[in-house]
């Protein structure tokens, strides 16, 4: 903890020392679960066991020193900061136990390799770089064109890393429209036994 806000690891002179820091890291814990980043840096601030970085003291001060009624805007870096400090503390936790790889989900660059029980892929049109329908288009094609040859490359690559995954069971949901190609191309290699189209 001490590495991670940059400052040493604090001498212990007394039994008091201890009991005061014993206090202070009961309330963080407890303050973690039902606070704000802001609270969380103002418990911080106001113990200082541990003591926060100069650099957000500096970033604190100068949120805290901003002038209101001046008629400037507020830098973006300080409305980021205001904004952050409203995130309930809980959301950090996610997100590190996340990024620890904690977590029953996990984006295509996390898979590699990887195998699990079940898998759900959720295919959709939110990212420019792929388009899964007309990979499906042109798997079922003769030939696929030359402009379109690292496209369907790409896009049929990551659709095989994700069908790889599953031990047991494999379920692809389809948030786009596919078109009757598409769709002959899923009932060959899946069956048409097995697609389902839901009405929503």
């Amino acid at each position: 903890m001490f590495e991670a806000l940059g400052g040493a690891v604090p001498l212990m002179r007394s039994h008091a020392d201890k009991a005061f820091w014993n206090e202070a890291m009961t309330g963080l814990v407890a303050l973690r679960e039902t606070g704000t980043v802001g609270q969380i840096v103002d418990y911080l601030r106001a113990q200082r066991r541990p003591r926060l970085p100069e650099a957000i003291e500096k970033r604190e001060r100068d949120l805290r020193t901003f002038d209101r009624t001046a008629g400037i805007e507020m830098p973006p870096a300080l409305a980021e900061l205001e904004k952050f400090r409203e995130v309930p503390y809980v959301e950090v936790k996610a997100l590190r136990s996340y990024l620890d790889g904690h977590s029953p989900f996990e984006t295509k660059h996390g898979v590699k390799g990887a195998e699990f029980e079940n898998v759900l892929v959720v295919i959709g049109r939110g990212w420019n770089q792929y388009n899964f329908g007309e990979m499906l288009e042109l798997a079922g094609a003769q030939v696929v064109p030359a402009a379109k040859q690292a496209a369907f490359e790409r896009n049929r690559n990551l659709f095989y890393v994700a069908c790889s995954r599953p031990k047991r069971r494999l379920a692809l949901l389809f948030t786009q429209q596919l078109s009757p190609m598409a769709l002959r191309t899923l009932e060959h290699w899946f069956g048409a036994d097995v697609i389902e189209t839901l009405r929503l």
